[in-house]
C-alpha cells in the first residue's frame, strides 16, 4: 500500500510538468498503468492495468498547459498575474 501512494504521488507531480499535451498525457498513461497494475490478480491485473492507464492519460492530458504567475510592480507595490516566463 505505501508503494502505491508513492506511485500516485509521483504521477500527479510528473503529469502535468510540461506545456505539452501530448507529454503530459503520455506520463499520466505510464504513471496510471503502473498504479493500475497494483490491483488485480492474474488476467484481472491487465485489466486494472490498461484501466489505470486510460484514467491516467485523461487526467494527464486534462492538466493546463499556459502556467501563470504572480508578479509584483516594485514601483507600486501591485501584484498582478500573468502567464510565467
Amino acid at each position: 500500500m505505501k508503494r502505491l501512494a508513492i506511485l500516485a504521488a509521483a504521477g500527479l507531480f510528473v503529469a502535468g510538468c510540461t506545456n505539452d499535451p501530448s507529454l503530459n498525457a503520455a506520463t499520466g498513461a505510464l504513471a496510471g498503468a503502473a498504479i493500475g497494475s497494483q490491483f488485480g490478480q492474474a488476467e484481472g491485473r491487465v485489466g486494472a492495468t490498461l484501466a489505470g492507464a486510460a484514467i491516467g492519460t485523461a487526467i494527464g492530458a486534462s492538466q493546463p498547459t499556459q502556467r501563470n504567475c504572480l508578479y509584483r510592480n516594485t514601483r507600486t507595490g501591485e501584484v498582478f498575474e500573468a502567464p510565467c516566463q
